[in-house]
Order: structure tokens, then C-alpha cells, then sequence
């Protein structure tokens, strides 16, 4: 994988090998529940939905392997159960709670998603929003990025946690007018670095695990 491969690459498979021991399971973890996020309408059962929910709490450390234990067996049992897209789709759903390398729960959560695009007429626009998902979350990294703690004004911080905390849901992105301001309030703090401003201000997706709003709330909390 080189760097014009991962910035124009519209398969997200190649993607994952790459990125298998180069980032944390939190950031697969996210991906994958943004991959089950876009077909959130074809979950079409309580348990695959909670299970999406109870993956992301996980991991942002928010409950422990035996609440995701849990949310895993009903979601298994559940598949079971279904047929055709929505059997699917609650695969996918207990992909997001199992094993995170690159081959574990993200590889087969993104595959199952597109799997039910396929079905439904969407594979090519999956398969782009998937690596779209991935740039997202993961950045450029043959080109890692650096944030100054002076940058890190109260309005900067406070903002960025409202993008989490206030995103728009089902569908987990975050709000685009938000991300600007958050743009604008880094700018007025004296960040010159053009990538973090450009990445807030594009039209994403941006979801919850995005490495600009991230880097801003772990350096902030350092």
C-alpha cells in the first residue's frame, strides 16, 4: 500500500491488511459499527441494533467484556433466526463485537454490509463509502499529524465533544456545521495545519472515531 493507493483506493480490503498492527482495536471497533450504522434500517431486530450500540460504548471504554459478551450471544442468536438481508445484517451486527485485527470483526463487518448493498443495487457506493469510513477514522497514515496543546482552547475541546456526543443518529455522522465551527474555533486558536482544517471542513463521513476530532480530545485529555 502506498499513500495515492490508500487516498484513491475504493475497496477497503487492501485497506484493513494494511492497517493490520498499525492501529488500536478502538479504531477498527468504530469502523465496523459505522459499516453496520449505514444499513441500520435492514437491522431490523432490537438485539443487532443494541449490539451496534454496545460495541461503540465498548470502545470508548464505556462497558466491559461481559457486556459485550452478552450483546454478542443475543445477536448471534438472533441471525439465526433471520433470513436473507436482514439475517445479514445481524451478522454484520455480531462482527462489531467480536475480534478486531484486520481479519477479525471489521474485515467481516465490512464485507457482510456490502454483501447486503450488493443485494439491494448499492455495492460500488458501499465499497467507496466504506474506505471513505476508514480515511475517516484512520487518517492519512503516511502522514501522521501532530496537534499543539496551546491550540486546545476551551471552545476547541468543548466543541469537539458535542460532535460525539450530538451526533446525528441512526446513522452515526457527525453534524458538518459543527465540524466547521470546530475548524473556524482551531483556526482562531492559531492552528496553521492546513490538514486538520481541511478534514474537519469536508463532507466526510465523519463518525465517531474521526482522527482530527480525536486528536483534539486525546491530546486535550493528556
Amino acid at each position: 500500500m502506498t499513500e495515492s493507493a490508500w487516498l484513491a483506493c475504493t475497496d477497503p480490503h487492501p485497506m484493513l491488511m494494511f492497517l493490520t498492527g498499525r492501529v488500536s482495536d478502538r479504531k477498527l471497533r468504530l469502523f465496523a459499527c459505522g459499516c453496520c450504522r449505514r444499513i441500520w434500517h435492514l437491522l431490523t431486530d432490537e438485539q443487532s441494533r443494541k449490539a451496534v450500540e454496545v460495541a461503540e460504548r465498548y470502545a470508548e471504554g464505556d462497558l466491559n467484556d461481559d457486556d459485550l459478551n452478552t450483546a454478542c450471544a443475543a445477536v448471534g442468536a438472533a441471525s439465526m433466526y433471520s433470513l436473507g438481508c436482514p439475517a445479514a445484517a445481524a451478522e454484520a451486527a455480531a462482527e462489531a463485537t467480536w475480534g478486531h485485527d484486520a481479519f477479525g470483526g471489521p474485515y467481516h463487518a465490512s464485507l457482510l454490509t456490502y454483501n447486503v448493498s450488493y443485494a439491494v443495487g448499492e455495492a460500488v457506493s458501499e465499497s467507496i463509502a466504506q474506505c471513505d469510513l476508514l480515511r475517516d477514522v484512520n487518517g492519512n497514515p503516511f502522514r501522521p499529524v501532530a496537534i499543539a496543546p496551546s491550540w486546545l482552547t476551551p471552545p476547541v475541546v468543548a466543541i469537539a465533544r458535542a460532535a460525539y456526543e450530538e451526533r446525528a443518529l441512526p446513522r452515526g455522522e457527525l453534524d458538518l456545521a459543527r465540524l466547521a465551527i470546530l475548524a473556524d474555533a482551531l483556526l482562531d486558536a492559531g492552528c496553521p495545519t492546513q490538514t486538520i482544517l481541511d478534514h474537519l471542513r469536508s463532507p466526510g463521513p465523519h463518525v465517531r472515531g474521526c482522527w482530527a476530532v480525536d486528536l483534539i480530545l486525546d491530546t486535550s485529555s493528556n
